[in-house]
């Protein structure tokens, strides 16, 4: 299929190394945008010229596709990491680097391979860059080990009924990680006029959360066409620009 790359021009991604946070993105029920969050944020912090930030996934997410990497790695080289590890191989030292984000994401052909937890963690610990964001979507339960590697966990929820309803398990073990401890932010993504705000409170039990709006389905599909990061688009980082700030100051890095 052929599609639009529609980018700013090509520059020197800069490399830089630093500390390291290591952030897990999860969404309680299916298609509650922890792809979306994380690829936003990813966008979010690199153009604040103070970050190098990463994106692993370690879900079923697509973002290969959805970013159209094969036309931006047109002419140069993209690292395998997934299958590298299928391998046995190392992969220390490598990167993908595009708009000052390292992706390490899985192509088409990677697709059919699982990677095992400690894989993952290998991942994660060698990932170049300060702040590693973990796309771990399409995970009804989370793998106990790559959470105690975190030090902090996105939990993105949906706040339509039947998807609360149906991630109520996941949130309550995002909940008893947190009450051991660990570092949790609740994202409510998709939110409109339709959610019955008390309703959902009441539901969730949430002390703090952080609130994305519901971006127009027409902005995502115009993203996708022209190979383009949904947070570059000028409608989209209108409505994302000030939630994108609360969760970075909540990661307090």
């Amino acid at each position: 299929m052929e599609r639009i790359l529609s980018r700013e021009p090509a520059a020197a991604e800069p490399y830089f190394a630093v500390e390291k946070l290591k952030v897990g993105v999860a969404g309680i029920s299916e298609t509650a945008g922890a792809s979306f969050l994380t690829g936003c944020l990813a966008r979010y912090l690199s153009n604040t010229k103070k970050h190098m930030p990463a994106v692993v996934e370690l879900g079923s997410g697509s973002l290969f596709d959805s970013y159209g990497m094969d036309k931006r790695f047109a002419g140069r080289s993209y690292f395998h990491f997934y299958q590298t590890l299928e391998e046995n191989k190392s992969i220390r030292g490598v990167r993908n680097m595009d708009e000052g984000i390292n992706w390490i994401l899985k192509t088409p052909q990677e697709d059919g391979i699982q990677l095992t937890c400690d894989q993952k963690l290998q991942l994660v610990s060698h990932a170049k860059g300060d702040i590693v964001l973990c796309d771990l979507s399409g995970s009804n339960k989370l793998e106990f080990p790559l959470l105690r590697n975190m030090d902090q966990i996105i939990a993105v929820i949906d706040p339509m009924p039947s998807k609360m309803l149906s991630g109520y398990g996941l949130l309550c073990n995002i909940k008893e990680y947190e009450a051991n401890g660990g570092n949790v932010i609740y994202v409510v993504n998709k939110f409109n006029r339709g959610v019955n705000r008390r309703q959902m409170l009441d539901f969730l039990k949430l002390k703090n959360h952080i609130v994305l709006p519901l971006v127009p389905t027409e902005t995502i599909y115009t993203a996708e066409y022209n190979c383009k990061i949904p947070y570059t688009l000028n409608e989209i980082k209108s409505l994302m620009q000030k939630p994108m700030e609360e969760i970075a100051l909540a990661l307090n890095f």
